[in-house]
């Protein structure tokens, strides 16, 4: 199977999210390619797991005039600002899709070889040694100050997780690796913490790219926006991620 490969692109909180879901439908409508994406966020933004309460970052009052956006994926809260994310979508017929936890490891095992290369020595959270893994909080409201055993760790701090979301005939996986501290998160370290390694998100996306979809099986092949795909995207941020009842619906 081909993985066609997206540029970076940098964009606001709500089309990052259309986009990803966009996408999560073309591949259930056409499960012959997977895609793959990597990209920013052009104002820092707090992104809310799919099951978490809006009352949660309304209670904490650095998150009050924050840029805030719900995803279509769980888990924790994300501060995304000196990050990178990406994402992959899968049709449901690929080895990887279930069980979950099996596209989980192949991102992050393929994640955590690229980081070793590079200086940094991440690995499984239920792989680290008792003095690296620390106590893990008990459902944290931000996802990289918990611990979950497929996340990606180095000395005791945690660079990557990921959650996904199942749609009839596809699979995405939203997934996050932390490269430097930030003023709103100054308490979550990144891996230009850790090491001597650029903090530059572009960077790490290139870096990543081909050892991940290899690790998927899969063979890369870049490629451009589908033809017809933003009119589609437009309606669904505009519907769905700009909508305000999609935000508070809990």
């Amino acid at each position: 199977m081909i993985c066609r490969v997206l540029p970076y692109h940098v964009a606001e909180g709500p089309t990052n999210m259309a986009i990803d879901e966009a996408l999560l439908d073309l591949v259930a409508r056409d499960p012959s390619a997977a895609w793959f994406r990597t990209y920013g966020w052009s104002t820092p933004t707090l992104s809310l797991g799919y099951f978490q309460r809006r009352a949660e970052a309304e209670a904490e009052p650095r998150w009050r005039s924050a840029a805030r956006v719900r995803r279509a994926t769980g888990g924790g809260a994300i501060w995304h600002e000196h990050e990178l994310t990406f994402a992959v979508v899968i049709p449901t017929t690929h080895p990887l899709a279930r069980p979950s936890t099996a596209l989980y490891r192949a991102v992050h095992r393929a994640t955590a070889d690229v980081l070793a290369a590079h200086g940094v020595d991440a690995r499984r959270h239920a792989d680290a040694r008792p003095d690296e893994a620390g106590p893990p909080p008990a459902h944290p409201f931000l996802c990289f100050a918990g611990r979950d055993g497929e996340d990606l760790v180095a000395g005791g701090v945690k660079l990557v997780g990921s959650a996904q979301r199942r749609r009839a005939g596809a699979v995405l996986q939203h997934s996050s690796l932390l490269l430097r501290r930030a003023g709103a998160v100054p308490e979550l370290a990144g891996a230009a913490d850790l090491a001597d390694v650029p903090d530059d998100p572009r960077t790490w996306a290139e870096r990543l790219v081909g050892p991940l979809v290899g690790a998927l099986g899969m063979r890369p092949v870049a490629a451009d926006w589908p033809a017809g795909f933003w009119p589609g995207v437009a309606a669904i941020e505009r519907d769905v991620y700009r909508n305000p009842e999609w935000y508070s619906k809990r």
